[in-house]
């Protein structure tokens, strides 16, 4: 059973749908589909999802699975052109990658690809702006503008790995633009098709998602890991977006704490399985200097910690395009990392990649120019 219905519109006709529609298709999804639209059986849709993702195009004509077919053939390139959306801009800092895909007037959905020496981690947008107003974060200047839909999820992966050509794209991170728990259906259903052995068979150890802490997504994720284990949603990254332990810091630099409070969070987390096995929670802890990293903010944290298995993520504050916090010294960041491991925690320092394009941790987020239509077609 899939973890939700209605993703499309079953009762459409395939001229009526979107070109994009084909990526909001789980496995499961697509064979009924093409019972119900084409009168085919599981065959054809089994071969139509493994070409669609191991080979990123709709070419069916060289496909010897729809070999003698060719009315098919032509009703799904028909149906399907799959024309992924216009890349309006590309920014790079060295091997960083910020690019943006054409899904809406008014905001760039802005997605980064970061090379590393043997694999590449992709960060992924999962809303259109974000309403919780954290005040180290850019998208939240825009406010809550849309969720975005499965397709568009699916389409900043599709331009990555085939447009951009990431072949070596192993890491997947929901820590782009918005709160990924309040998407939860489009998530989870894009998650699905990620990780399918039948298609792109990327692995849900290599996917992570961040929260600012919301607690109903939490627990709505803790409750599917439990009704399908077969999923593998067990296996998944939970990123923790704490940045401080004291309450009232918390309220200041992130609105979310005051409906959702540390005690109330603190319950959620220890009733996921995230929160209980080695690498399954990570918590994310910004250092604004003279803010988070002062004594009494640290016991904060260590109270907190108490009973988690978590690792420590810290995070360099990165200005935005109207910064109100001091970048700290890499000696602030390095005397935090210290009193952290001498505690016994296991913890890391997030370098910044792309800060000089906005594309490092809370600076993506802008409205589009007037000429936001503009940019290169991308077809796969």
């Amino acid at each position: 059973m899939p973890v939700r219905h209605g993703t499309v519109n079953s009762n459409s006709s395939p001229e009526a749908l979107n070109p994009m529609e084909l990526l909001n298709y789980s496995y499961d999804h697509l064979i009924g589909f093409m019972a119900r639209q084409y009168g085919k059986r599981a065959y054809h849709g089994d071969a139509l999802f493994r070409h669609l993702y191991s080979r990123g195009q709709l070419d069916l004509k060289n496909d010897p699975l729809f070999d003698g077919n060719p009315e098919l053939v032509s009703s799904l390139e028909r149906d399907f052109p799959l024309n992924l959306p216009l890349i309006r801009t590309r920014q790079k800092e060295g091997d960083t990658l910020k690019f943006t895909l054409n899904l809406d007037p008014e905001i760039n959905c802005e997605t980064v690809l970061i090379p590393m020496k043997k694999y590449s981690t992709l960060c992924l947008s999962s809303q259109m702006g974000c309403r919780w107003n954290c005040q180290f974060c850019e998208t939240g200047k825009l406010g809550l503008h849309r969720n975005l839909s499965t397709s568009e999820i699916m389409a900043q992966l599709m331009t990555a790995r085939f447009a951009l050509n990431a072949d070596k794209l192993r890491n997947l991170v929901f820590m782009g633009m918005g709160e990924p728990l309040e998407n939860l259906d489009a998530l989870m259903e894009s998650i699905d098709i990620m990780t399918d052995p039948r298609g792109l068979n990327l692995h849900a150890k290599h996917i992570s998602i961040s929260t600012a802490g919301y607690i109903p997504g939490i627990n709505r994720l803790r409750d599917l890991c439990r009704e399908y284990p077969h999923r593998n949603y067990q296996k998944l990254h939970l990123g923790l977006s704490l940045h401080s332990a004291d309450p009232e810091t918390r309220s200041s630099l992130m609105p979310i704490n005051r409906v959702y409070p540390l005690d109330e969070l603190k319950k959620s987390l220890l009733s996921s399985p995230y929160s209980q096995v080695k690498d399954g929670l990570y918590i994310e802890y910004i250092v604004l200097p003279g803010v988070t990293d002062k004594p009494e903010q640290i016991d904060k944290l260590l109270y907190f910690l108490e009973g988690l298995t978590a690792k420590i993520n810290l995070i360099p504050y990165n200005p935005g395009s109207n910064p109100i916090f001091r970048k700290p010294e890499e000696e602030e960041v390095d005397r935090l990392w210290e009193i952290l491991n001498e505690k016994g925690y296991s913890c890391r320092t997030r370098k910044s990649r792309g800060e000089s394009v906005m594309a490092a941790c809370g600076q993506l987020g802008r409205r589009s120019k007037p000429d936001g239509k503009s940019g290169q077609q991308l077809t796969v």
